[in-house]
């Protein structure tokens, strides 16, 4: 299976950098913790991120690949090379008049983002002050992100999957830089993201022309092939932007209790791994592959990858699912107690990443299910269902966190994203874009029942043995270790004993290259 080998590949650079980016945060809640300074970082370097995800990993990706797909398909080079270079240069001058927009009006912006920064005058002109510094990093990182997709599209997945990892040693460094010489630390990550913003720009250049894949940017603007991108983009960027409008709208509402952005931020952090690991890597898989089946009209084939692959991505979220739900404590504990980080801090962090836990199935289905709507160039139905998503969140979020703080944020963004994902199924059902094949239950039942079994076994191990090793980090550590490890072998040895998830037909799926 294609999609499950390529999304290993991505997967396993990802978890690279994913590596780097925990000692990044380590070092972060070290030595700022989960106080204001804390909270004044992660929100500004939540504003571009925010961009960046609307512009390049939303919008401008899933309108990029089909279109980029279908020129490939009639063979025509020398048009993918110039369709490549329109893009760029659109959006160097769109990214670069939002960036002078933004700065110009960065206090406005600011109160909308976080207002419950407002009331503590000095440290809202200071995030104002690291906003600024670190908002231009959306051009360098869209551009970066422009020229991974098009990796991606030549099957180059481990150069763009590796390029993150310059942000988060990059960062590692600068926090260590201002420690050692009693620099202010805040400034100096700030600083940190635009010179990682830089760096991997670079790269990313220099990937694309070392595999000889050339990008003319001095291409005449082909009307046609742009009027056919942005029509995919606006539905896209609509929908892309209503669901990083959710996220802000979680950070605008927990801004008003102390630690609560940061608090989030790290749980975020840890869901984020299984989630980038398996959602996002199978998702940027899946596109170009189902893209380029569905431009020559083979749609049986795009609906068997597309079963194939909401199999496997249970397969491996199920039980992270069960792991965060179940041991949320010692995985905060062990990842970032220590220094500012006291067991307070992990004890809220946990609580929020339980909540994450509940909806991680869900936040990896639908990376799954939306490339199928851009796929078959119709965007517009998820953009619709963002709307949906938006106003669901809103109003349990703010009900919620009126009740029990930001926990219930936590709480809301689970539950819309299910309610997210059964809309989906619905409407791709209806239009024929999906099919479920009858095979694909009986998988899943053995799946859920492994994970029953799972979850018996880390209650047991939780109730039984954790107060033995919780004394030192070495010990906690210790545990930790050995109950991940024991808990995959478990988990993987049930589901061995049903045939098509025994070792050997698992292996072929990440070895099969036809």
């Amino acid at each position: 299976m294609n999609v499950l080998k390529s999304s290993s590949i991505y997967s396993f650079f990802t978890f690279l950098s994913r590596i780097f980016g925990y000692l990044r945060d380590i070092l972060i809640a070290n030595f700022l913790g989960t106080g204001i300074n804390a909270d004044i970082f992660f929100v500004a370097f939540r504003f571009p991120n925010t961009f960046r995800r609307i512009f390049s990993e939303g919008a401008l990706n899933t309108a990029f690949v089909p279109i980029y797909s279908k020129i490939r398909a009639n063979k025509n080079i020398h048009e993918t090379q110039n369709f490549s270079g329109n893009i760029i240069t659109c959006f160097s001058v769109i990214i670069i008049l939002l960036v002078v927009l933004i700065e110009m009006f960065m206090p406005f912006f600011i109160q909308l983002l976080a207002p419950g920064f407002v009331q503590i005058e000095e440290k809202f002109v200071e995030l104002v002050f690291v906003a600024r510094i670190i908002f231009p990093f959306i051009l360098l990182i869209t551009l970066t992100s422009i020229y991974s997709t098009i990796l991606n599209l030549h099957n180059k997945f481990a150069i763009s999957a590796s390029i993150p990892i310059v942000l988060n040693i990059v960062l590692c460094i600068s926090t260590i830089y201002a420690f050692l010489f009693s620099f202010n630390i805040l400034y100096f990550l700030s600083i940190g993201v635009i010179v990682s913003g830089i760096l991997q720009l670079i790269i990313a250049i220099f990937a694309v022309s070392y595999e000889n894949i050339r990008v003319n940017l001095f291409a005449k603007i082909d009307f046609t092939n742009l009027k056919n991108f942005f029509k995919l983009f606006f539905p896209a960027f609509l929908s892309s932007g209503i669901l990083q409008i959710n996220i802000l709208i979680g950070t605008i509402i927990v801004s008003y209790q102390s630690g609560a952005v940061s608090f989030l931020y790290y749980a975020d952090r840890i869901y984020q791994l299984p989630l980038a690991l398996i959602g996002i890597a199978l998702s940027i898989v899946l596109l170009p592959m189902i893209s380029r089946e569905i431009s020559v009209k083979k749609f049986g084939s795009a609906n068997k990858i597309v079963n194939e692959t909401i199999i496997y991505s249970l397969l491996l979220s199920a039980p992270a699912a069960i792991a965060l739900i179940t041991i949320p404590e010692l995985i905060i504990s062990v990842l970032f107690e220590r220094g500012e980080f006291d067991s307070n801090s992990t004890l809220s962090t946990a609580h929020a990443l339980r909540m994450f836990g509940f909806g991680l199935v869900a936040f990896i289905l639908m990376k799954i299910l939306t490339p199928i709507f851009f796929a078959h160039e119709n965007p517009k139905p998820t953009f619709y269902i963002a709307v949906i998503n938006l106003l669901i969140n809103t109003i349990i979020s703010i009900i919620l966190f009126r009740q029990i703080g930001f926990i219930g944020v936590a709480i809301s963004t689970s539950i819309s994203a299910w309610i997210s994902v059964i809309v989906m199924c619905q409407f791709l059902i209806r239009k024929g874009y999906l099919s479920l094949d009858k095979k694909i239950f009986k998988p899943i039942s053995v799946i859920l029942a492994s994970c029953i079994v799972l979850y018996l076994y880390l209650i047991f191990l939780k109730l039984n043995f954790l107060a033995y090793f919780s004394e030192t980090l070495i010990f906690e550590t210790l545990f930790l270790i050995i109950t991940v490890v024991t808990s995959i072998l478990l988990y993987f040895f049930i589901i061995s004993f049903y045939k098509p998830f025994a070792y050997q037909n698992l292996k072929k799926g990440f070895s099969n290259n036809e």
